[in-house]
């Protein structure tokens, strides 16, 4: 830690831009909480907005020595946040740390000259900067409900804050689906992005070493029967050779499910996307049909499977699954 940066008084900001599904319930523009015994302030983009009235949302959290510093603690709580909203069923969608606007360069200049300021593109995500009094954020925004409690949204990101340095990137990913589905304003999209991210997640399991061996000497007396002719038992071998690599969606669900001991919901999966393949590949969608109570049903059991999973890292999640994912007995 740069202590010398603190005493000479040059210290650094870090600020988080997002963007959320469900408003936060709060009339102000801002609203300060505490992450890890730092005070973090979260804001609308401007001071006559309300946060309630924005899906555009700022944290900024002062005071630290260094960019180092400042950008560990932005990348926690940044993850927090993400973590923080798939298990409140918030809906947030964190950015890449890229501008989504600004100036020309020697518009900035310009500005340093005459007036001082030191404008900084306004990025979504995170943005790590020397905290001086003359930066000032370029902000522009076009204007054209259902409202979240703030409360246990940023609590949850407080609790979470010093648990997610340690997730594995497959963790990560697993967030960022579950929020990506959140934050589709259609129930269509969220029925198939929830249950496309519990399939790609069942993908990784593997065939057994004994099935691998089955699935081989299976391959080998096709090749010696005299049913056929040699080139068709010669297609159905590499077929079965073929599925050595893979095995079926719904078997890699269920050896999933089986993984994180929810083999109970198997009859759940099964008739979700039973749904699920009416709307897809036949009958529907149906023409001002309403998929509201599908998409929920949906995206509680994809929620409990997706988070059980991330809970075996982050156990602490998996005490609340059961208020913001609640599963319909069959």
């Amino acid at each position: 830690m740069n202590t010398d940066a603190i005493l000479d008084g040059e210290t650094y900001r870090a600020r988080i831009r997002f963007r959320v599904a469900k408003k936060l319930n709060v009339t102000d523009s801002k609203y300060l909480f505490t992450v890890a015994g730092r005070e973090a302030l979260l804001q609308a983009p401007t001071e006559e907005t309300s946060i309630q009235d924005s899906d555009w949302l700022v944290i900024n959290t002062r005071g630290f020595a260094d960019d180092a510093d400042a950008r560990s603690f932005g990348r926690n709580l940044q993850m927090a946040l993400h973590l923080a909203s798939a298990v409140t069923r918030l809906g947030l969608d964190p950015g890449q740390d890229l501008p989504t606007s600004g100036l020309a360069r020697h518009i900035k200049l310009h500005l340093a000259e005459t007036t001082g300021a030191k404008v900084r593109d306004n990025v979504h995500g995170l943005d790590v900067f020397v905290d001086d009094p003359n930066v000032t954020i370029f902000n522009f925004q076009g204007t054209g409900v259902v409202r979240a409690n703030p409360d246990l949204f940023l609590m949850h990101a407080s609790e979470l804050h010093g648990a997610v340095s340690g997730m594995t990137e497959e963790a990560r990913d697993i967030v960022l689906l579950l929020n990506f589905a959140l934050m589709r304003p259609e129930p269509v999209a969220q029925i198939i992005f929830s249950i496309s991210a519990v399939e790609m997640l069942g993908q990784e399991e593997q065939w057994s070493s004994a099935q691998k061996n089955i699935l081989k000497q299976l391959a080998g007396s096709v090749q010696g029967m005299v049913l056929g002719s040699e080139q068709e038992r010669g297609e159905v071998a590499d077929a079965i050779q073929r599925a050595l690599h893979r095995i079926s969606l719904r078997q890699g669900v269920f050896r999933l499910l089986e993984r994180l001991n929810l083999s109970h919901l198997r009859r759940s999966w099964d008739a979700i996307y039973g749904e699920r393949s009416k709307l897809v590949h036949g009958l529907a969608p149906i023409p001002g049909a309403r998929y509201d109570d599908l998409a929920g049903r949906t995206l509680n059991l994809c929620g409990q499977i997706l988070l059980t999973r991330v809970a075996q890292e982050v156990p602490t999640i998996k005490k609340h699954l059961d208020m913001f994912y609640p599963l319909t007995p069959l």
